[in-house]
């Protein structure tokens, strides 16, 4: 389905999957779009949340797998940790999530155009991914696939788009589309649809793995100047835990939103303050001069 935000579709599926009691685990450190349904799931029924924090010297996909326990019924989380650039083993947890009988739904935005995202694979049971992150389109416009018992499911709420012929503007009969188009509500950004499809052809044809080993490449070498000056990453690149395109660089004496804004004002480079990190996100068109010289701006911040 292509839906206006992930924020959306996470919203559409929590509202199939939320049952009356039950145990959901989540990351306590996750972005906000994948927390809130389950917040205020548990405001109106017997839920219990389960959170699990995103530690540097612990395995966050183990920690998720031990967090799934008999009452568990859905675990839900980013592929890629937004602040941290944790990078979780879907098919790990989804294994373990299915011996309970749990469903996993999973916010790809942060993997989504810099990796392979793989539902099938995975065994996930819905997956929602924005266009505006790694996929490089505009906002207004975000993917959304679900398992097909769920597109088989009445959603909870309807729009006029998720009908088989949304333009035949049948007021009287409620006749949903037989896939997951049935969950689009309304009329997303057109020309952010038009700029998503022209990214996934751009994105696809230089091949992910290309652009994760690009990626690796430059934090292995940001890193490498920066920990002179007192920066280290939340996970060291190589880790197996670390996603090679997101970069989390703390250091005891600066604090990071400070530090992203001095960048900003001082030399137009921007990153972002995440919790404790200055968050550096590394993509297909960055390449070694950008990395030096954000180095350098940090010797001089």
């Amino acid at each position: 389905a292509v839906v206006g935000s992930a924020s959306e579709g996470l919203g559409q599926v929590a509202s199939l999957l939320e049952a009356d009691r039950g145990t959901v685990v989540l990351v306590s450190t996750d972005f906000p779009s994948v927390t809130y349904p389950w917040l205020a799931a548990a405001e109106r029924r017997e839920i219990e949340l389960r959170f699990v924090a995103d530690r540097a010297d612990r395995d966050l996909t183990q920690d998720l797998v031990d967090a799934i326990e008999a009452t568990t019924s859905v675990v839900t989380f980013g592929a890629v940790q937004y602040a941290t650039g944790s990078q979780i083993e879907v098919g790990r947890v989804a294994a373990r999530a299915r011996d309970v009988g749990a469903r996993v739904v999973v916010d790809a935005t942060q993997l989504a155009g810099a990796g392979p995202v793989d539902m099938s694979r995975w065994g996930a049971d819905a997956v929602v991914t924005s266009g505006y992150k790694w996929l490089s389109s505009l906002g207004g416009v975000a993917l959304l696939a679900v398992a097909p018992y769920l597109r088989e499911q009445v959603p909870r709420i309807v729009g006029w788009k998720g009908t088989d012929d949304p333009f035949a503007f049948d007021a009287r009969t409620l006749r949903l589309a037989d896939d997951a188009r049935r969950f689009e509500l309304s009329t997303m950004s057109y020309p952010s649809v038009v700029g998503l499809e022209s990214s996934l052809a751009t994105l696809s044809s230089v091949g992910f793995d290309r652009m994760a080993r690009h990626a690796a490449n430059l934090a292995a070498r940001l890193v490498a100047q920066v920990e002179g000056l007192g920066w280290r990453p939340f996970r060291q690149p190589g880790d197996p835990e670390a996603s090679p395109h997101i970069v989390s660089l703390r250091h005891a004496r600066h604090r990071p939103d400070i530090t992203a804004a001095r960048l900003a004002s001082d030399h137009r480079i921007v990153c972002g303050g995440r919790g404790d990190g200055l968050r550096v996100s590394l993509h297909v068109y960055n390449d070694e001069a950008d990395v030096d010289r954000l180095a350098e701006s940090l010797r001089e911040t």
